[in-house]
């Protein structure tokens, strides 16, 4: 059964030649963290369960890992272009021409549906390899640089310098600026974003579809480029300014991310624990 819905999918999302990785472990790890603060006991037994006990932080960064594993050439390299979804200057998502090989959006629709409306028809490896990806995909879906520009590959063309050593845009965002705003474990990080948060602010996070989601990541994308556009420089060179400047995106993707991965699972797995909190 599996060989034959991954197969289905690929006619969608084929193999893309370009290594992309989201944020780094410790951004996924934080998002994670954040969710499993709101969790509904019943989301978290259906977890436990399918993942064997362990937590969804322990399989955060389990969708750029397995690219170094059987499970690549086992069927899973058609997931390659589920991370992300480029964004053009002077495009939204929507006028956009889509990558006829998948994208975040995408792909999180479809096996949220799948878990969603066809979870008796799934193995319980597919139930438990789709939460992983599911978990992996909401922290990549608020990850500025995986809305970046197909013209540069998602900031992978963009060359400039953190802190005086040569880098790009994109891997700046995957983990750099996390390490620099903060030395703080993942957990630190969850702690000190996830306190006194208003509950309207937290319910009206997850108002709204994937698409909706991603767009805000477009918008973060396009002030990223805009800033690094105007210092009118060649490869320039970004430190503790850019930290402090975008330390407030950094930590407000961080936190809704985490808000809204706990909201997709609690949707799956509790409908109605959810209608409950609404």
């Amino acid at each position: 059964m599996k060989k034959i819905l991954l197969s289905a999918l690929s006619c969608v999302f084929l193999l893309n030649s370009l290594t992309t990785f989201g944020w780094g472990p410790t951004g996924h790890d934080v998002v994670a963290a954040i969710a499993e603060n709101h969790l509904t006991d019943k989301t978290k037994a259906k977890l436990n369960e399918l993942l064997d006990g362990r937590s969804i932080v322990y399989y955060s960064s389990w969708m750029d890992n397995i690219q170094n594993s059987p499970y690549w050439e086992n069927g899973y390299n058609q997931t390659k272009t589920w991370h992300y979804a480029n964004v053009d200057k002077g495009e939204t998502y929507q006028t956009m021409k889509k990558n006829e090989k998948g994208d975040v959006v995408v792909a999180l629709t479809t096996l949220t549906d799948q878990l969603q409306n066809n979870y008796e028809n799934l193995t319980d490896s597919m139930r438990s390899d789709y939460v992983k990806m599911i978990v992996h995909m909401v922290g990549d879906m608020h990850c500025p640089m995986h809305a970046g520009r197909l013209s540069d590959l998602g900031g992978n063309r963009t060359k400039v310098r953190w802190f005086g050593r040569n880098t790009n845009l994109h891997s700046v965002w995957d983990s750099k600026i996390v390490e620099s705003a903060r030395s703080w474990s993942y957990s630190e990080w969850r702690d000190q974003l996830d306190r006194n948060v208003c509950p309207e602010f937290a319910q009206n996070l997850t108002v709204g579809s994937f698409e909706e989601w991603f767009c805000e990541t477009v918008e973060g994308a396009a002030s990223i480029y805009n800033y690094v556009e105007t210092l009118g420089e060649e490869n320039p060179n970004l430190s503790y300014q850019f930290v402090f400047d975008f330390s407030p995106l950094l930590e407000n993707r961080l936190l809704v991310g985490g808000y809204r991965l706990a909201y997709v699972l609690n949707s799956i797995f509790d409908p109605e624990g959810v209608q409950c909190n609404e």
